[in-house]
């Protein structure tokens, strides 16, 4: 069985090691990727229930059939919450590819800051080998990693 996980954001996907937070690039915090942002149109990776939207309104967890998911839009924006509109709300069943958030990108940068988002498996409930498709992809559409068992 193979399990997709898309690009929250269109943009570039690129490998943890890249992203300008130890806590992510060391994979400390779960398996995944993240994405270079071109806009703030955030979307749902997989189907499941937001779980969880951190009071800044930059994280979001999501409880999938193969596990948990977090989508965190940038790094130390825990500061800017003006920067987020939450879209979906805690309890939500979202569709993959559904609109969950919009960030401000330009706010983001201007507090020099970088919105690179992780996305992260913080609980994998199920076994199996991850690929990850690295490069340009269209959020919401294109295939960022794939979970297959």
């Amino acid at each position: 069985m193979k399990t997709t996980i898309l690009s929250p954001v269109d943009g570039t996907v690129i490998s943890l090691d890249r992203v300008p937070d130890e806590a992510f690039a060391s994979g400390m915090l779960g398996d995944g990727f993240a994405v270079e942002p071109e806009n703030g149109d955030i979307c749902a990776p997989v189907a499941g229930k937001i779980v969880s939207i951190s009071e800044s309104r930059h994280a979001y967890s999501i409880a999938a059939d193969f596990g948990d998911l977090l989508v965190h839009i940038g790094i130390d924006t825990i500061g800017v919450p003006e920067a987020f509109l939450p879209i979906a709300m805690v309890g939500d069943y979202v569709a993959a590819g559904q609109p969950i958030a919009r960030a401000d990108l330009d706010m983001i940068k201007k507090a020099g800051l970088s919105p690179v988002i992780p996305v992260l498996i913080t609980d994998l409930r199920t076994s199996g080998t991850i690929k990850k498709n690295y490069g340009k992809a269209r959020g919401g559409k294109d295939v960022a990693m794939y979970l297959t068992k």
